[in-house]
């Protein structure tokens, strides 16, 4: 249940809250089709990232879309769907380690990539919002 009234604008629960301001509206589905149309990632590893990242977070409308699989097959993908679950479980920040699991079967624009896709990746690598507003003052 939403704690704020829909707006007009929008064709989902989310969209229809940020329909309150069209050009976040606008915004985040450029944002989505970014993702969705140009990416380097393979279509089905980002959708069984997104699927479980739905089920670790609880979000009742990204889980409507699917449940994530039950056994995973592809090794990339399966990589790439522990560091998201991982990302999501914890508080903590990503290591060098985190990473390093990751470099054998992504290149650094895959991990780029897949770190924007996940919520919460870019804080917990460390590259805070504020941090790069002062790297980009400086």
């Amino acid at each position: 249940m939403a704690y704020i009234s829909y707006s007009e604008t929008g064709d989902n629960p989310l969209t229809k809250l940020l329909g309150h301001n069209p050009e976040l509206l606008k915004s985040w589905m450029a944002l989505l089709d970014s993702f969705y149309q140009s990416c380097c990632l393979d279509r089905e590893l980002q959708e069984e990232v997104r699927r479980a990242v739905a089920y670790q977070i609880g979000c009742a409308y990204c889980m409507s879309h699917g449940c994530p699989t039950s056994l995973i097959e592809d090794v990339k993908t399966k990589i790439a769907v522990d560091f998201a679950k991982k990302v999501v479980q914890t508080q903590k920040k990503i290591t060098k380690a985190d990473i390093e699991l990751l470099k054998p079967h992504f290149s650094e624009k895959e991990i780029s990539e897949l770190s924007a896709f996940i919520p919460n990746v870019i804080q917990k690598l460390g590259f805070g919002l504020r941090q790069s507003l002062a790297v980009q003052r400086s």
